[in-house]
């Protein structure tokens, strides 16, 4: 068993590559997920910011109308709705590059499985030859003991 050397896998540079190429999809998704939930965020506050207004207005209509303070409540209004309507563009946006970052990540995975398999694969051979060199040795052993003993 000492003439058997250690398992050495010469695609493991190869290995290391697509676990890099892995990792760095992932952490794009990640940063692609903390995107989308910060947009949502923002377009919750929006939708609060334009009921809060709403709430005034009708407040305001009740007493003493203000036409200039109408006015810019209105234009208030208007631009909280213009920002809601492109918030939900940019999420649209990031959900479909959440999807091709998602396919991104999976063809990377089943590059580095492949790799993993064949490595996995290689090194059970490995193990056989040496537990068949290991039993060679032992063998050897045995038939010298026994010729010993009966000399």
């Amino acid at each position: 068993m000492s003439d058997m050397k250690r398992f050495v896998f010469n695609l493991e540079a190869l290995l290391r590559h697509r676990k890099y190429l892995e990792e760095k999809e992932r952490n794009e998704l990640a940063r692609l997920h903390g995107l989308h939930q910060s947009e949502v965020n923002h377009r919750a506050t929006l939708q609060q910011q334009v009921l809060a207004t709403l709430g005034e207005l009708a407040r305001q209509r009740q007493g003493v109308l203000d036409h200039g303070e109408l006015s810019w409540c209105y234009l208030y209004l208007d631009r909280l709705r213009l920002e809601l309507d492109q918030s939900a563009e940019r999420i649209l946006s990031l959900e479909k590059k959440i999807q091709g970052q998602k396919t991104l990540l999976f063809e990377a995975q089943k590059k580095r499985k492949v790799i993993d398999a064949l490595k996995a694969r290689r090194r059970r051979y490995y193990l056989a030859a040496a537990d068949r060199e290991e039993q060679k040795l032992i063998d050897e052993l045995v038939v010298t003991k026994f010729a010993q003993a009966k000399a």
